[in-house]
């Protein structure tokens, strides 16, 4: 297998994975709420001497569902939305 110069690695890292403050940060969350769903295997966490990453597609796709899934546990927000959109249409 060839050897990947630092630069390609690094391009390879980027690609494939995410720190936790950027993961943090594409699913706007806190930083609580990403640790609960950690410990609760919704996202695997990848820790190799001291580094934390997170599979990039992993976080792509939970950032897919957010909206559905914001809706299905918190339907209260949804329909205080609604109602704020109503409110400003009349």
């Amino acid at each position: 297998m060839e050897c990947l110069s630092r630069k390609e690695q690094l391009e390879t890292l980027d690609r494939y994975f995410l720190s936790t403050t950027e993961a943090i940060n594409m699913l706007q969350i806190s930083r609580q709420n990403f640790y609960s769903l950690i410990s609760r295997n919704k996202i695997t966490r990848i820790k190799k001497d001291g580094a934390v990453l997170f599979f990039k597609d992993e976080i792509l796709d939970r950032l897919s569902n957010q909206p559905m899934l914001r809706t299905k546990y918190r339907p209260f927000e949804s329909r205080e939305e609604l109602e704020s959109k109503l409110q400003i249409t009349k």
